[in-house]
């Protein structure tokens, strides 16, 4: 009896180990999406080739939301880039692990996020077409309308001479809370500078004047725009201010967006310098000299 006694609490003592082990919890997956928006959480079971799937545990519940793969920019796990692959094959251990009536339920597909109440045994369902972010590829969701319009403007060289090519803006249609809407639609933006002419061609003010530079208008596509919005590469036309120098070093950038959908939103740029600030290029120039060296390459002449 007492060798029998010692055996059982020798089984005992080799199994409490692996009792008291914490269980090796899932690894964590931050999700970078192409409309800005970032989730980190758990490759939940019923993710398959078409869909990612995130889980995410909080106390008393469980949720989940189904993301469409062509949505998902990046994918991270412990800050190191992860493939497709990798989460398919995390799904699938995932699946692995679950009882059989959520195996069942993983394979069938679930394509809505839901919540699970924890112990109750049932799953209640919400409908969130709206929030899927499958919904940016073609259209706006809903949930994100655009309150306004923001953008930056600056002055680029984009070629291999040495003289400025135009502008680069930034275009980002924001919601109310301020995060970057995804919304195709028409901008149309203006550049408008002081001209300076003859006193007795403009007495009244003093031979300044303001004129319209440039007007470019582009279309935008939701699927184009990222966490910058949309980059726009706008090239001076018929008046280039490195080589026109009767216009100002300084403008005023003025965007119109039409949304459909949304609206008509727009906003204004003051100090936009349109030509580089130059002390050396300007004193040539006031000396009736090219503001160019010989040895420059220029893509442009007056």
């Amino acid at each position: 009896m007492f060798t029998l006694r010692l055996s059982l609490l020798a089984v005992l003592a080799g199994l409490l180990p692996l009792a008291s082990a914490p269980a090796e919890q899932p690894a964590s997956v931050s999700v970078q999406l192409a409309s800005g928006r970032s989730f980190t959480g758990q490759v939940d079971a019923r993710t398959s080739p078409e869909q990612l799937v995130l889980r995410f545990v909080r106390p008393g519940a469980t949720l989940t939301r189904p993301i469409d793969w062509q949505s998902v920019r990046a994918a991270t796990i412990d800050g190191m880039p992860v493939a497709k692959d990798r989460l398919l094959a995390l799904a699938a251990e995932a699946r692995s692990q679950e009882p059989g009536d959520r195996i069942q339920e993983a394979e069938a597909g679930n394509q809505g996020a839901g919540v699970r109440i924890q112990g109750a045994g049932v799953r209640i369902q919400e409908a969130v077409a709206r929030n899927q972010e499958s919904e940016f590829r073609n259209q706006e969701p809903e949930a994100l309308d655009i309150a306004s319009v923001s953008f930056d403007a600056r002055l680029a060289n984009w070629d291999g001479d040495v003289e400025t090519d135009g502008l680069l803006v930034d275009l980002l249609p924001l919601s109310i809370e301020g995060y970057v809407v995804p919304a195709s639609g028409i901008v149309e933006i203006e550049l408008f500078a002081p001209q300076f002419r003859d006193f007795n061609h403009a007495p009244l003010s003093g031979g300044d004047t303001l004129q319209r530079v440039e007007r470019w208008t582009r279309r935008v596509l939701a699927a184009e725009m990222g966490p910058n919005g949309t980059r726009l590469r706008l090239g001076f036309g018929a008046v280039h201010p490195e080589f026109d120098t009767d216009w100002s070093g300084i403008g005023l950038v003025h965007v119109k967006f039409v949304a459909p959908g949304h609206g008509v939103f727009e906003d204004s740029r003051d100090a936009v310098r349109i030509r580089p600030f130059a002390p050396l290029r300007d004193q040539l120039q006031q000396k009736q000299m090219d503001r160019f060296l010989p040895t420059e390459g220029v893509g442009r002449h007056n």
